[in-house]
């Protein structure tokens, strides 16, 4: 039993190239260390708010404002 606000876990095996072994050893980690880092990387990056993309909807917004015909 986990300990309450403890996040739950899931046991995953998965295959690595050797450049991802290498990119570990480089760094001097162990190789699930370094691919558990990508992975808390790989969750911060999509939680994160798209910060381009709504930049992207604000000009596209502004521009068929401009472009609209005057009523």
């Amino acid at each position: 039993m986990k300990p309450a606000g403890e996040m739950p876990t899931m046991q995953v095996t998965v295959t690595i190239s050797d450049a991802i072994v290498r990119e570990a050893t480089a760094r001097s980690l162990p190789v699930i260390d370094f691919v558990e880092s990508m992975i808390d990387k790989g969750m911060l990056a999509t939680s994160e708010p798209p910060v381009l993309d709504d930049a992207i909807e604000r000009i596209r917004r502004l521009r068929s404002k401009a472009l609209a015909p005057a009523r």
